[in-house]
């Protein structure tokens, strides 16, 4: 067993040495450029783009343009010649030789007419949309922001997960190879009489036990870095080589609010939203008030009667009044919906607020537990060598040694999940505020420290 674990262990190092090495910053550089999800958010902010400019488009004149060729089954005339007789008292016999019939239209005809149509007066609708347009872009430009925070604290929080598991696993390598010199020594002792079995049965168990646990902590690698690949899209394993931090210089938390405030992504979705209900207010409000066009139309034909006009002008009115209660209860809906959304950004702001002082509490415990940790770690190390020594010199037992052995790796462990801990909420405090980009300025700090495992 003591083989194999050792074997598993140099396969899984030979693998981390042939893999891709990446820093946070190269990994998220990495996504930004090939996750699907960011590239789908900016597809949404392009289609609000194109809103935008189709709704700016409502200013300008339409113009269109029809052309036809028409085969009538006859031509159009007038023929009065029957009306001949009736008139033969009449002195007009050099009219009454005449052909008293006219063809209006021919049978045969074709044009091609243009029309254009200037709004006017369209009771604010035009404004509206265009207003409610850029709030939509607002929208989408916001979403897309959240999104690229949500992905970058989800790649932080995968990133640094497969260093913790890979200092882990040396952790509990660590203590696998110190159990093990141990029962070298108490083999030793045993072979000149100075050991019984039960120490070497208290030894044996304990390295089975942990063995078992590197196992284990190996097997969390392997799924670690799973879930890194996924998140980059990478089809090979990747190795990180930005190291677990604290950073024990951290704003204030009224700095942190006013931040929030000032960049939540949350609440500027909110906001925009809040202004395209207003707009559709104004959209609604439109349709109690008349629409005035200004209108333009000519054009050419062939075979075309003289009698109707080569084009035309004016200026064109269109009011409902009345659609069955329609636009009232319209208006009356936007209204209520604006009223929803206003009640909902009220409660945004105070559950970002609520969010971001949760989130910097916890990041400011899991610094102080791992600063303590640390402390804990130097105590541990300096126990387990007096620990040794006074086994060595008959003064202590075999179970000590083990367990000053185990508490070490333990503290050492807490200690690596404690600066995840921080990681994970200063990154997640970061996003609520929407500054995730600095999270970069606190690993480069001059007071920022690494925590990773040493072999002492």
């Amino acid at each position: 067993m003591r083989y194999l674990t050792a074997l598993l262990f140099i396969m899984a190092t030979l693998a981390a040495s042939a893999a891709e090495q990446l820093s946070l910053r190269q990994a998220a550089e990495t996504v930004s450029a090939h996750n699907h999800t960011i590239k789908a958010a900016e597809e949404q902010v392009v289609t609000a783009q194109r809103n935008r400019q189709a709704a700016r488009g409502l200013y300008m004149p339409k113009i269109s343009t029809t052309a036809a060729w028409v085969t009538l089954q006859k031509d159009l005339a007038i023929d009065i010649n029957p009306l001949k007789p009736l008139l033969g008292n009449l002195d007009i016999a050099p009219l009454l030789g005449l052909d008293w019939s006219y063809t209006l239209q021919r049978r045969n005809l074709g044009f091609i007419e243009a029309e254009i149509t200037i709004p006017l007066f369209m009771g604010g609708k035009i404004i509206a949309a265009n207003r409610a347009a850029e709030a939509e872009y607002s929208a989408a430009t916001a979403e897309s922001k959240a999104c690229n925070l949500a992905i970058f604290t989800t790649l932080v929080e995968r990133y640094f997960g497969v260093v913790l598991a890979h200092n882990t696993v040396e952790v509990r390598q660590l203590a696998v190879t110190a159990i093990e010199r141990h029962k070298a020594d108490i083999v030793a002792l045993i072979d000149n009489g100075m050991a019984t079995n039960t120490a070497l049965l208290q030894v044996e168990y304990a390295l089975i036990k942990s063995q078992q646990e590197l196992r284990s902590a190996q097997s969390l690698l392997s799924t670690a870095h799973r879930a890194l690949q996924t998140t980059i899209g990478s089809s090979g394993t990747v190795q990180p080589t930005t190291s677990i931090f604290i950073c024990n210089a951290i704003e204030n938390l009224s700095s942190f609010l006013e931040q929030a405030e000032q960049g939540s992504a949350q609440l500027e979705i909110i906001d925009a939203k809040s202004r395209l209900a207003r707009e559709n207010i104004a959209i609604h409000r439109a349709s109690f008030f008349p629409e005035f066009v200004a209108m333009a139309g000519g054009g050419f034909g062939h075979n075309i009667t003289n009698i109707l006009p080569r084009w035309a002008v004016g200026v064109g009115m269109r009011f409902t009044l009345f659609d069955g209660l329609n636009r009232e209860y319209s208006y009356a809906a936007a209204k209520s919906t604006a009223k929803r959304v206003e009640e909902l950004k009220l409660a945004a702001n105070q559950d970002i607020k609520l969010l971001v002082e949760s989130l910097y509490n916890k990041s400011i415990d899991h610094l102080n537990k791992s600063l303590a940790l640390g402390a804990a770690i130097d105590a541990a190390r300096s126990y387990l060598d007096s620990i040794r020594e006074a086994f060595r010199q008959g003064m202590a037992t075999s179970t000590e040694v083990i367990d000053a052995t185990l508490t070490l790796a333990a503290t050492q462990i807490e200690q690596l999940e404690a600066a995840y801990n921080f990681d994970i909420s200063l990154a997640k405090l970061l996003e609520s505020c929407g500054q995730s980009d600095r999270f970069f300025d606190y690993i480069d700090s001059i007071n920022s420290t690494k925590i990773e495992y040493e072999n002492h």
